[in-house]
């Protein structure tokens, strides 16, 4: 995995802890994931991996396909596939969008070739690291969050039924997670033949030495309470978590594929 010289004051040490996986029910992994330059899909990982980087900008992003007839895995390749061909370009949002536009561009191709596929599509978050500077977004119900502590601050905000029902006050956070519409999503990157389908929740931060990003799927967030994943991290830090984190959604039996991607910069 590359490394090049840091170009700024700051450290640009970064170490990625990753994982995917089936869950405990389903018999295939629609999920990918990127992380700098290595996409990984259409597999499950029995424990976490481990890429480290000194470059100076690094995307990772975990996408989750859906509908296409069980060709979610398809989706969440060829969108994250195009995100890599065009990372070096991503500085924004229009840039990010663009990126996005290119990977909803292959599906509609697909489902051009593969009719039965026609809903093919993906959810998706992820953080592009620039420096002092960071981009995280998400369309869908996968999630960014900023760890500072132990506490897991949702950077990202979710296109849900469920996400709407709880800004309205109709439920709390908890019972987002066991509501009958939790699956259901407002915005995915998918081959639907409208070109402006794609809703993009984006935000700039500030990026501090020591700052610690969680990228999830709802598979993960559905598996475990806010306190649950804060209480976990209070213990375990760096790849151990990862591994208390896989073990223990398998242990519950986890009814989604699982993925997450933990994302700690150090002044090393």
């Amino acid at each position: 995995m590359s490394k090049t010289e840091c170009k700024q004051e700051i450290s640009n040490n970064i170490e990625i802890y990753f994982f995917t996986n089936y869950g405990a029910v389903r018999s295939n992994n629609e999920d990918s994931l990127l992380i700098g330059e290595l996409l990984i899909s259409d597999t499950s990982m029995e424990e976490s991996g481990f890429y480290h980087t000194q470059e100076t900008n690094i995307i990772c992003c975990v996408a989750d396909g859906i509908g296409g007839a069980e060709k979610g895995e398809v989706a969440s390749n060829l969108v994250l596939s195009a995100t890599r061909g065009q990372a070096a370009r991503i500085k924004d949002k229009e840039s990010l969008l663009s990126s996005l536009a290119e990977g909803k561009e292959a599906l509609e191709q697909y489902v051009h070739e593969h009719p039965e596929a026609a809903d093919l599509g993906c959810t998706l978050a992820g953080i592009c690291i620039m420096g002092d500077t960071a981009l995280a977004y998400n369309a869908g119900d996968c999630r960014v969050y900023r760890i500072n502590g132990v506490y897991f601050e949702q950077i990202t905000r979710d296109h849900s039924v469920v996400q709407a029902l709880h800004e309205e006050g109709i439920i709390t956070e908890d019972e987002m997670r066991f509501h009958p519409k939790r699956n259901v999503v407002t915005s995915s990157v998918s081959g639907d033949g409208n070109p402006d389908s794609i809703k993009l929740f984006t935000i700039e931060i500030p990026v501090k030495e020591t700052d610690t990003f969680f990228i999830c799927c709802d598979g993960i967030w559905g598996c475990f309470s806010h306190d649950e994943l804060e209480l976990i991290y209070e213990r375990f830090k760096g790849q151990e978590f990862c591994e208390k984190l896989l073990g223990a959604a398998i242990a519950r039996k986890a009814s989604d594929n699982i993925s997450a991607i933990l994302i700690q910069k150090s002044s090393a």
